[in-house]
């Protein structure tokens, strides 16, 4: 295994987003530890998380599917940065895994943190599991992060 590079570079981390229907109604589901898609109903791809539009058919989506909290990591990196979590305004300190989670009945990735940081413990096509906070609020991070499973 060769050593990790280190690249010096200054990123901006900020951005706007407006939850659309879709979202307010996958975020409620989470609120239940419920996690939903939806699927298409010209080609059958179900988009997690959900969209408003097919990106292959270009149909308005409008079919709920129940999904599994379990699924499998399709990429993963370990972020050295520490960041400013928009929610609770404290920084989320480095290192921490984030990854590519497809989940069981998905045929998209969620990006989410894993439990694991250690590159040497983490591999594509691991089975993850969601671990969810005690008290739920309807937000992403309902889900605090995927573990891998044994």
């Amino acid at each position: 295994m060769s050593a990790p590079v280190h690249v010096a570079l200054e990123m901006d981390q900020s951005w706007r987003y407006a939850a659309p229907a879709a979202m307010a109604r996958f975020c409620a589901g989470l609120k239940e530890r419920r996690i939903e898609a939806l699927r298409c109903g010209g080609c059958g791809r179900r988009y997690l998380p959900p969209r408003p539009v097919c990106g292959n058919c270009h149909l308005p989506l409008a079919d709920w599917v129940p999904v599994a909290d379990e699924g499998r990591l399709e990429a993963w990196t370990v972020v050295h940065v520490p960041i400013l979590d928009p929610r609770t305004g404290r920084m989320r300190e480095a290192p921490y895994g984030m990854g590519l989670v497809r989940l069981d009945g998905a045929d998209t990735t969620l990006n989410h943190f894993l439990a694991q940081s250690d590159p040497a413990r983490l591999a594509i096509g691991q089975r993850v599991r969601a671990v969810w906070r005690e008290q739920l609020a309807g937000a992403i991070d309902d889900i605090r992060h995927f573990e891998v499973l044994a």
